[in-house]
């Protein structure tokens, strides 16, 4: 069936079981402007651009850079890095940005680390994402220090149908909280780099998740009922033009976090790159076929 209720399937999966949280640790808020920097790495060159990319972190702890950054590697699809900043305003992306301007010695450092970084890169893209909390759930229930592992969802839309996915996201939601599954995810609808988009990333603090969320692939089904399923798999055949459905695992090495976040779980961000299991890449983040899908 080319319809959303299947393809939504991987999210039902990844959300139904990510309840495990650290009760010790504070919420961290989603960020009200999303900066995503998406780079594609040349084939098996994965492992050099890992030595390079592990050492931004002391650099921009070095030259107290103010801008903190999540990075994750792809563990679906092509080889990828993920690098997530978030920003609570545009001036505070200004100010980010303004940073280096005037400071010659520091922008050097910086550019001579790209130099030592662009041969193992195709391409860098850039994305801007605005948060959406009428769209997203549980946000407060997450624990996001303690997540190291992340579905990644990008929704297209077709042009004016923004409405269409909003209820598609909300029958979704109505059907996990019947189920008892008040799961925590965040949405953001794209605003520049990006058109007719929309973004949900869904933390998980282990993969076990995944298997716990299998035995409730049929009472979500059964929650929405037959009418729920038709409602759905129209709203995707006729609003939804494609998705990528992505699973990432989060780099430490690569990571510039809060001193908050290091605090809360210290033998995980100070880890050494041999602790952590090498990544394997396998098929994903596929354009939905005919009828694709929404959250």
């Amino acid at each position: 069936m080319k319809k959303w209720f299947c393809s939504v399937a991987g999210l039902s999966l990844a959300l139904a079981g990510s309840l495990a949280v650290h009760a010790q640790t504070p919420p961290v808020p989603p960020p009200n402007i999303l900066d995503v920097e998406m780079i594609n790495l040349k084939p098996d060159l994965d492992g050099p651009y890992d030595k390079v990319a592990s050492e931004y972190p002391a650099l921009s702890e070095q030259l107290k850079d103010p801008t903190h950054v999540l990075a994750m590697e792809a563990l679906t699809g092509t080889p990828r890095a993920i690098y997530l900043s978030g920003y609570d305003s545009f001036e505070a992306l200004q100010k980010s940005e303004e940073w280096l301007i005037g400071d010659a010695a520091t922008d050097a450092k910086f550019d001579a680390q790209d130099a030592r970084e662009a041969p193992y890169i195709s391409e860098v893209h850039h994305t801007l994402w605005h948060y959406r909390p009428d769209l997203s759930n549980n946000v407060t229930g997450a624990d996001i220090p303690h997540s190291h592992y992340w579905e990644v969802m990008i929704f297209h839309m077709r042009s004016g149908h923004a409405e269409q996915f909003e209820e598609l996201t909300k029958l979704y939601r109505d059907a996990n909280l019947k189920i008892g599954q008040n799961t925590p995810w965040s949405a953001y609808e794209g605003m520049m780099g990006v058109t007719d988009a929309y973004l949900v990333l869904v933390p998980m603090t282990s993969l076990k998740d995944e298997d716990t969320a299998l035995a409730h692939k049929k009472q979500f089904g059964a929650a929405l009922g037959d009418e729920g399923k038709r409602r759905i798999n129209k709203l995707s055949e006729e609003n939804v033009t494609s998705v990528e459905d992505n699973l990432w695992m989060v780099n430490p090495e690569w990571s510039y976090v809060e001193k908050s976040w290091i605090e809360s779980d210290p033998q995980y961000w100070s880890s050494e790159p041999a602790a952590r299991p090498a990544p394997k890449h396998a098929t994903g983040a596929t354009p939905a076929p005919k009828a694709p899908s929404a959250p």
